[in-house]
């Protein structure tokens, strides 16, 4: 998901809304970086004014970024028996799948999932990894129980005003480059989203064929050919007899043309 410039005050505030000198620390997780140390300076300013506890752990590289996942960020899972929280990475995570990266990705009803951990991803490295924009959380619908990534004030991955943290998930801040350079991609890959997956389609068409009992599986070819009329051993000879008395009489032909240009 990517939270357009004009909404970054919006959800700042409901950090500040739901958290108190009890709640669980903000991590930040902060690239040894002159852009990513300055940001950091800049919002823990911001946290301290406002009585948010936070915690800094520095990132020199994707080792490292493992690391602090294993460590830190999947213990705040509920899945795990963590309470979830907010984690904000500065300068680090926008090229890669972060979801994956972290250890937020699967299905909650299996022990995976993001588990109530929103990250916040503010990054000036390009290009984008796209599932951190315009991807969302595995969550249950809890109208039909189903496994969806469609959540509240979310729109083909742009976060809109009505958006509500808890869910968890990738929040990417834009700086203008997702809405004016990435909208085509944008599209095209909630298209792709949208597609169902390969195996379904297989399952549709085997329940089609057990239920239609007519359907002959001999008249389907596996190879996708279509099929062919066997020949009987009369046939089979006949057409030995039309190859061997075909072949001297085109050998004299091209004799008798080579005899003719010569």
């Amino acid at each position: 998901m990517y939270l357009p410039r004009n909404l970054i005050s919006h959800i700042y505030q409901n950090l500040v809304k739901s958290h108190h000198a009890l709640s669980p620390p903000v991590l930040l997780l902060v690239a040894l970086e002159p852009d990513a140390l300055c940001a950091c300076r800049i919002l823990t300013a911001l946290l301290r004014r406002d009585y948010i506890p936070h915690k800094i752990n520095p990132i020199s590289g994707y080792a490292d970024l493992s690391r602090a996942a294993q460590e830190l960020v999947r213990p705040m899972r509920t899945t795990e028996g963590g309470s979830g929280g907010v984690v904000i990475c500065l300068g680090v995570g926008g090229m890669v799948d972060l979801e994956e990266m972290l250890g937020l990705d699967g299905d909650e009803s299996e022990g995976g999932g993001p588990g109530e951990v929103e990250v916040w991803l503010l990054d000036s490295r390009r290009p984008w990894n796209l599932t951190n924009i315009f991807g969302g959380p595995v969550i249950h619908d809890p109208d039909t129980g189903e496994v969806v990534r469609k959540i509240p004030g979310v729109d083909k991955g742009k976060i809109l005003p009505n958006y509500r943290s808890g869910k968890g998930g990738i929040v990417v801040f834009d700086d203008g480059d997702v809405e004016e350079d990435l909208q085509r991609e944008r599209e095209a890959y909630c298209a792709l989203e949208e597609m169902p997956e390969i195996g379904e389609e297989d399952e549709d068409d085997e329940d089609v064929e057990s239920d239609n009992p007519d359907i002959e599986h001999d008249d389907i070819p596996i190879s996708g050919q279509g099929p062919r009329k066997r020949k009987s051993w009369g046939d089979e000879d006949e057409t030995d007899d039309d190859f061997d008395s075909d072949r001297p009489r085109q050998r004299r032909r091209s004799n008798e043309v080579r005899f003719i240009k010569l």
